[in-house]
């Protein structure tokens, strides 16, 4: 190996570590949880002094790897060889399909780090994102700079590794298989290409042998791989379905070889993808049998394998749980405006690419190779064996080397001239192959998009890659043809504001603006200062402006991901976390070993692993009849029925369902009707009216009541938090579905943000809502002291003048509340009806303590919910729940299992 090509090695591994560690650090900024005030930082921060986990998936990750670092498998216990996870999904638990790469990593890391330096396994969890997501930097880098030069490579490697939907998935304290996500796909496509690519027989089957075992590889890591090994059927379909089209000649004469072996192995793309499907077969067989072969072919036959939020029903008649998950929203195509297109987030498409900027440089690769591979089908080239240098047929001289070169031209319409003579795109075959990965997986993760916002981190990596092309090929447009300075200042203006609009915008207003003052400064002294330096270094102007348009691309990207970091909040905190500690500890007293835990699925992971329980849900047992009845528990007036729900999903789960549905063809809306009348009742009432109202034989009630009405209910722990207030608008959807019409609405608290000092015999105004440049206020006025007469009302005003809103002379208020009920010093002082607002619909709930008050306001149907009641009114007045430990924002119920069931003459048609 010559010294050039060591030297080109060295800077080129130089560049990738230096931003590898670059976007280490940015990760890791999230660490510091800078938005957080500092005397309220250490109640966000666990045992080991790190900030919790950012979202729950990364705590069912953690206690995964505890179990297989614990005792070598995932889950709890093996029944048969197959092992169950007992601490999710009551009462049963679930069979454990978990993917262990994660977990491989980690304890591999752990392992490492402890030798250094005593790490507990939380801790390095913690880091593990942030450090595997950084190495796509190396793919990344080099894929691009195969095409281009370092600028473009080292733009590519950013744009990727920092694109806001991975890096909002990967900081620190994210500890989920979205780490896998770009790296590997990278990965698998440099070798792909790299399999087809290179002149050397035995590499390109070592190349294709690695795209293989990455593969395989990611197979371990996340269930989506299968759209990735698709693409690489598609993409071989593509080229030669093209190749055929443009009458290239891509497949040679098998005379042209002594054997057919040899014609065989110098067919590039046939060979590689010929030699991936078979090894790939053959380890699919050896690793999991001849039947997943079937199972693994079906999955490559469907892009979009993934399920989506799709409509709002799903199986059976209940409500889609997976449109109440924000990754599979339908994203929109842009936020902010138009200053937000030159921004970069996780919020939309465009934003997610990294800003219009970055977006229209993409597409100009794309028509680029678009274009120049149409032009390329005129020129006559036909595929020959590799023996050296060239036929003289094909060898060109220097005045057509110059010809080329001086095709340059920024110009949009001869844009597809960009590169020149010694660009990849002189060649016939490499351009189809780059046009063809490049196309076909933008394409397809375009479509994937559709399907949910989670899939924008899929289509930054094809965009960002070409991203990281067309820098590099401005590069050496700006190099080879730019010479006048006027142009290379404006290139540099335009440039300097592309960088610090970002800066403005994100990070900070005041060095937005410094960063724009030197930069244009540096860019005059660059481009006009040439007098003042040597003639070898006039070069100075035109690095600048690469430079720049370098930094204008990346900018973007880098400051999203600095208000990402800067912007990270824990997805828990001491009180939810010592709340759990408490279940799994003191509470034992009070509550059985095999109690569950009930709530909204939301934190059920945490759950899983703080208080060491079972739950009914979590982010992962997420089903449509269990989200359903978890809704209903919360939604509904009668506590009789929300006890009756709670009991039946801890102890026998949906059985009860299930079994009616085995009796009516599986008419769920008929079965669920059933138990929603049956449920709050006794035993024995609830028999006779399966019997009476339903038809159901003796035997038949009798079997279903096993399930319903259980004779040993397991202890109950039900969990109220505030963040369920504004997710109330998701559970009760799922608790008011209406199995008629196949839809529902939902009931919001709508909660204020701030508090008012208000002293008695004073007014105050707090902020509930602020929409369309109206503000909806709560107005209290206190009464004297021990008087109790505060009063309060909804008012609507116009943002920009503070008056009332009107439409056609009368007083416009959609948020108008009939009903007040005041809390002053933990006492209900107030309960009752505001004059004159019966046409109201919501009720105004005010909490007063030492003069700070705040306000709630509460859709009317939910004031005599179970969770308003418990929650909000401290479960006062029924005995079905019983508080066991509160904190901040956190209390817990345990469901009272001797609390008797009202006559079914009381609830008969009490449904909830």
């Amino acid at each position: 190996m010559d010294k050039q090509k060591l030297k080109t090695i060295a800077k080129a591994a130089a560049i990738i570590i230096i931003i590898m560690a670059f976007c280490f650090v940015l990760r890791a900024h999230a660490a510091d949880i800078s938005i957080i005030p500092d005397d309220m930082k250490a109640t966000y921060q666990d045992s080991d002094g790190l900030p919790y986990f950012s979202e729950m998936d990364s705590y069912y990750n953690l206690r995964m790897t505890q179990d297989y670092l614990d005792h070598g498998y995932f889950g709890d216990t093996q029944v048969n060889g197959t092992t169950v996870d007992m601490h999710r999904s009551s009462p049963d638990g679930v069979n454990t399909t978990f993917d262990p790469m994660i977990s491989w990593v980690t304890v591999g890391l752990y392992n490492v780090a402890n030798m250094f330096h005593s790490m507990s396994l939380k801790e390095v969890a913690f880091w593990a994102g942030a450090i595997v997501s950084c190495l796509a930097a190396i793919p990344a880098y080099t894929i691009v700079r195969r095409v281009t030069n370092d600028y473009g490579a080292a733009t590519a490697a950013i744009m990727v590794t920092l694109a806001p939907n991975y890096f909002s998935h990967t900081f620190a304290g994210f500890f989920d298989t979205d780490m896998f996500n770009v790296t590997l796909p990278l990965f698998i496509f440099l070798f792909f290409i790299e399999s087809i690519r290179s002149d050397n027989p035995k590499l390109r089957i070592i190349y294709s042998i690695l795209t293989v075992l990455t593969v395989a590889i990611f197979s371990i890591s996340w269930v989506g791989y299968t759209f990735y090994a698709a693409l690489l059927v598609l993409m071989a379909i593509v080229y030669y379905v093209l190749a055929y089209l443009l009458k290239m000649d891509v497949i040679e004469s098998v005379k042209n070889y002594d054997s057919k072996f040899q014609w065989f192995i110098n067919q590039r793309m046939l060979c590689s993808i010929i030699v991936i499907m078979v090894i790939g077969i053959i380890g699919v067989t050896l690793i999991s049998g001849i039947d997943s072969v079937s199972s693994t072919i079906s999955g490559l036959l469907s892009l979009l394998s993934l399920q989506s939020a799709g409509g709002g029903t799903a199986v059976s008649g209940f409500p889609n749980v997976f449109i109440s998950v924000a990754e599979m929203q339908i994203p929109t195509l842009l936020t902010g405006g138009i200053s937000g297109a030159f921004l970069a987030n996780s919020q939309s498409v465009v934003n997610g690419i990294g800003g219009i900027v970055a977006l229209f440089a993409a597409l100009a690769t794309l028509y680029l190779y678009t274009s120049r591979l149409w032009k390329l089908r005129l020129v006559s080239t036909s595929i020959e064996k590799h023996t050296g240098k060239p036929s003289k047929s094909k060898r060109k001289s220097a005045a057509q080397k110059k010809d080329e070169n001086n095709r340059f031209n920024l110009a949009i319409k001869d844009l597809t001239s960009l590169g020149g003579s010694d660009d990849v795109n002189k060649d016939k075959r490499l351009t189809l192959l780059y046009f063809t990965v490049l196309m076909v997986w933008t394409i397809s993760c375009i479509v994937a998009v559709t399907q949910g916002t989670r899939f924008i981190m899929t289509l930054m990596i094809p965009l960002g890659l070409c991203v990281g092309i067309f820098v590099g090929y401005a590069a050496d447009y700006i190099k080879a043809k730019v010479e006048d300075e006027r142009r290379l200042f404006l290139i540099c203006l335009i440039c300097s504001f592309l960088v610090s609009f970002p800066v403005v915008e994100q990070v900070n207003f005041l060095s937005g603006i410094i960063l724009f003052v030197v930069l244009v400064i540096v860019s005059a002294i660059a481009v006009y200062g040439g007098k003042f330096f040597k003639e070898s270094d006039i070069s100075l102007k035109k690095t600048a402006a690469v430079l720049l348009i370098t930094l204008a691309l990346i900018s973007p990207t880098v400051c999203g991901a600095y208000q990402t970091a800067s912007q990270v909040v824990p997805g828990a905190s001491d009180p939810m976390w010592n709340s759990m500690q408490y279940i799994n500890g003191t509470a034992n007293n009070t509550i059985s070993s095999d109690a569950v835990i009930e709530s909204w699925w939301d934190y059920g992971y945490l759950f899983e692993i703080a208080a060491n329980k079972q739950t009914a849900s979590d982010g992962g047992v997420q089903s449509g009849d269990r989200a359903f009845w978890m809704g209903r528990a919360m939604t509904t007036s009668n506590l009789d029925l929300s006890k009756g729900i709670l009991q039946m999903l801890a102890t026998t789960g949906t059985k009860a369902g299930e079994t009616l549905n085995s009796y009516n063809g599986n008419n769920s809306s008929q079965s669920t009707d059933i138990l929603l009348h049956t449920l709050a009742l006794p035993k024995s009432d609830a028999k006779n009216m399966m019997m009476n109202n339903y038809s159901l034989t003796s035997a038949q009630a009798d079997n279903v009541l096993q399930y319903s009405h259980p004779d040993n209910p397991k202890d109950v722990v039900f969990v109220a938090s505030s963040d369920m207030l504004q997710k109330a608008g998701w559970w009760t959807y799922f608790g008011t579905w209406n199995f008629a019409e196949q839809n529902s609405t939902s009931l919001q608290y709508m909660v204020s943000t701030t508090t008012a000092n208000i002293t008695p015999g004073h007014s105050g105004t707090i902020p509930l809502l602020d929409e369309n440049g109206i503000s909806f206020n709560a107005v209290i006025n206190r009464g004297a002291n021990g008087t109790n007469n505060t009063t309060g009302q909804v008012q609507a005003v116009f943002d920009n003048n503070n008056t009332t809103v009107e439409v056609n002379n009368t007083t416009y208020n959609p948020l108008k509340a009939s009903n007040l009920m005041v809390i002053e010093d933990n006492y209900l002082t107030k309960n009752e009806s505001i004059h004159g607002a019966t046409d109201g619909n919501y009720t105004l709930f005010v909490l007063g303590n030492n003069n700070t008050y705040n306000a709630i306001l509460i859709d009317n149907k939910l004031v005599d919910s179970m969770f308003t009641r418990l929650f909000l009114l401290g479960g006062n007045g029924q005995n079905q729940f019983q508080l066991i430990h509160m904190d901040s924002g956190i209390s817990l119920w345990k469901v009272n299992n001797n609390a008797s069931s009202t006559s079914s003459t009381n609830l008969t048609n009490s449904t909830g």
